[in-house]
């Protein structure tokens, strides 16, 4: 009865010692997991190798293949390469292995491919999308004029004949600090120095703009030439058609010119005469600069035997220095030349005047 009942437990108990030595052990499994967690799978190599001598390391390597499908599985197929290339670098016959790390080679592959693509196409889309950005922006440049809002910074735009100024009426005055002439013509030349000042008025209407521009100045110090003195005065009333430009103004007026008054060597000379032109005026450039151009027609040439034609030009620019609660400090830089066409040639009255004042071009 003893023998049958050792030889039972022998038979029993010689299949759990076989069982027992194929079982990899749990903290096994926790290491490996641990190793393949780590990003690259760095230190599963190491793992797979100190167990390698084990009868049960064949089911470490299947565990361990079986979480680098599951990786596969999740599109993780970075760390799925690296835990099949640890294993393949611990046991190099393993071809469940060898074939899965080719697989997810290939597939890494594709998706390199479908990721280059894929940015060749976007990379396609930006440049239509910027050519076609670049060309509504010089259709926009040509129609509307970009403003900033001081409050936002954010870029609007307007249309390019747009109204800068809030209030309906702009003015300013000014004095002439210096004001230098050279005069020419075909009997002598002089240069002068001399004062003088100016104003304007603008009303800005939706429609149209309209205002007045008068002026005066007098040479009375000679540097160089005859000592007479040379005056100008006049003014010209200013319209602007809204609707075709805010900015180009017809000129209407009456000026009255005087040569060699005083002079004891020459004949004293005037020309009074109507005046019609165009002026380019207050045109804003930077945050504190304002441009204008304009040139007139002297009508009194027709009535006057002396002078065959007459015309006059002038440009300048405006800078704001100082803002004050309802006016500007401004200084102004201006170039006048008139000229007019005699017999034996041309005389020309040009001028520089530098012009300090006040105004209001809000």
């Amino acid at each position: 009865m003893r023998k049958k009942i050792l030889i039972l437990l022998l038979v029993l108990l010689v299949p759990f010692g076989l069982f027992c030595q194929t079982v990899v052990p749990d903290s096994v499994y926790r290491e490996a997991d641990g190793a393949i967690a780590q990003s690259g799978a760095t230190g599963l190599t190491g793992v797979l190798s100190k167990y390698s001598g084990y009868p049960w390391y064949s089911r470490l390597e299947d565990f361990v293949l079986k979480k680098a499908r599951q990786l596969v599985i999740q599109d993780d197929l970075d760390q799925a390469s690296a835990v099949s290339l640890s294993v393949i670098d611990a046991n190099l016959d393993n071809q469940d292995a060898v074939q899965l790390y080719q697989s997810i080679q290939r597939a890494r592959e594709e998706r390199e491919e479908e990721r280059r693509k894929e940015e060749e196409k976007q990379a396609l889309a930006i440049h239509k999308q910027q050519a076609q950005e670049t060309k509504t922006r010089e259709e926009v440049d040509k129609t509307y004029k970009a403003v900033v809002n001081p409050s936002t910074g954010k870029k609007v735009y307007l249309d390019q004949n747009y109204n800068d100024k809030y209030r309906k009426t702009n003015w300013d005055l000014f004095l002439g600090l210096a004001t230098l002439s050279y005069t020419s013509d075909p009997d002598k030349t002089s240069i002068k120095y001399g004062v003088g000042g100016n104003g304007s008025f603008i009303f800005r209407g939706e429609g149209f703009s309209a205002g007045a521009d008068i002026m005066g100045e007098g040479m009375i110090l000679t540097l160089s030439g005859d000592p007479g003195i040379n005056w100008k005065a006049g003014g010209v009333l200013l319209v602007a058609n809204n609707t075709l430009s805010r900015y180009t103004f017809l000129r209407l007026g009456y000026y009255m010119f005087g040569f060699d008054g005083g002079s004891d060597e020459y004949e004293e000379t005037s020309f009074n005469t109507p005046v019609a032109g165009f002026e380019f005026r207050d045109v804003r450039v930077g945050e504190s600069g304002f441009f204008h151009l304009g040139a007139d027609w002297y009508a009194g040439h027709l009535f006057d035997p002396d002078i065959i034609a007459a015309m006059g030009f002038q440009t300048g620019m405006t800078f704001i220095l100082a803002e004050m609660h309802s006016f500007d400090v401004m200084f102004r830089a201006c170039v006048r030349d008139s000229l007019f066409l005699v017999d034996g040639g041309m005389r020309n009255d040009a001028k520089l005047t530098l012009s300090i004042g006040v105004g209001n071009y809000e």
